[in-house]
């Protein structure tokens, strides 16, 4: 039976490649995604920085298990998201992420 349902969510741990000195450093975090139908995606343009953005604010509902550099937890907000945005090695876990939730993992990954 497939239900019907009107805004679903789903939560993704999001795994960050971070670079560091000659390598990466290898983090997570968790987010919770609106999963998008057509209509949600219509209008969003991902081909440059600020349109894989303002896609993420739409998808994004929440970002948890994120740290400071003192390593004490900090807790979800508009600014600590923009924050995060600016990253790119962060987009593009988080649409990875998302990918992945939508989608599910694509055989040979």
């Amino acid at each position: 039976m497939f239900n019907i349902i009107e805004r679903p969510t789903f939560t993704r741990t999001v795994k960050v490649r971070v670079p560091k000195d000659n390598g990466v450093d290898e983090q997570d975090f968790k987010a919770t995604f609106n999963a998008m139908d057509d209509d949600a995606f219509n209008g969003l343009g991902m081909m440059d920085i600020e349109g894989t953005k303002e896609f993420l604010r739409q998808a994004v509902v929440s970002l948890d298990d994120l740290t400071g550099a003192d390593g004490k937890p900090i807790p979800y907000s508009e600014e600590i998201r923009e924050a995060v945005f600016k990253l790119a090695y962060a987009r593009v876990a988080l649409m990875g992420a998302f990918h992945n939730g939508m989608m599910g993992a694509l055989p040979g990954n």
